[in-house]
Formats: C-alpha cells, sequence, structure tokens
C-alpha cells in the first residue's frame, strides 16, 4: 500500500471537512443563486481571473493525474466546471462549489479539489484520493 505523504492528510482532512459545504453549495437552486450565477451566465468574467486557480497554480485545460494502483483520472477544466473520467471509468461533470472560484468542484456525490500538480478526489462510499500530474 502507498503511503500518503504527511500534509496530503492534512489536505485530505480538510477536503473531508469541507465536503458537506460542497454538497450544500450544489443544492442553492438557480433561482437563489444570486449574483455569482448571473455573472458566469452572462461571461462578465474577466479572462484573465481564469488564468489561475484560487490555490496560485495554473490548471490545464486538459491533464491526466495518476492515481497510483487505482489508475487515473483525466480532467477537462472548464475553470467554472470541470469534465473528468475518474479511474472507475465514470463520466462526472461538476460545477464549481461556490460557483465564484476555480479549484473546488462538487455536485454529491462527488467532489474535487485541485491543488498545483495534485487533484483530490472524493466519491461518496469512497476513500478519498489524491492523484498527481
Amino acid at each position: 500500500m502507498i503511503q500518503p505523504r504527511p500534509n496530503s492528510r492534512a489536505r485530505i482532512g480538510a477536503a473531508l471537512a469541507l465536503f458537506p459545504l460542497l454538497l450544500a453549495a450544489s443544492c442553492v437552486s438557480e433561482s437563489n443563486a444570486g449574483g455569482a450565477a448571473t455573472t458566469l451566465a452572462t461571461g462578465a468574467v474577466k479572462p484573465a481571473a481564469l488564468a489561475t486557480a484560487e490555490f496560485g497554480a495554473p490548471q490545464p485545460a486538459h491533464a491526466t493525474y495518476s492515481c497510483g494502483q487505482r489508475g487515473s483520472l483525466t480532467i477537462d477544466n472548464f475553470r467554472t466546471s470541470v469534465r473528468l473520467v475518474d479511474p472507475e471509468g465514470d463520466n462526472v461533470e461538476l460545477p464549481a462549489a461556490p460557483a465564484t472560484q476555480q479549484s473546488r468542484y462538487g455536485q454529491a456525490p462527488y467532489a474535487l479539489v485541485l491543488d498545483g500538480n495534485e487533484a483530490l478526489y472524493m466519491k461518496n462510499g469512497k476513500e478519498p484520493v489524491t492523484c498527481n500530474r
């Protein structure tokens, strides 16, 4: 079994703590989403703001992450949403959660946190997996 790096455990803990928030954010109806949804829908977000993820590292539009023995995670990043193929082969589309940022994505039962060259992928009922580019 591959042992996670010490700070990976901290990230997993932080991501698990944020998971309920991601799920709650995905439950907001369009009529209650407020100005952020309107801004995203109208395209008023400035392209320069989309160049860098919240954690400071630029995220590529398409990337494949190695998840060790579990396989790979392929992500198409559209900044306000991602489309991914998880290690089990499931095709998933996730919105940004909350809608105004570009490193956390989620919709029950999935969550994804991008941080530099790492992607933390969570699926309800499964152990979270940290994958690397």
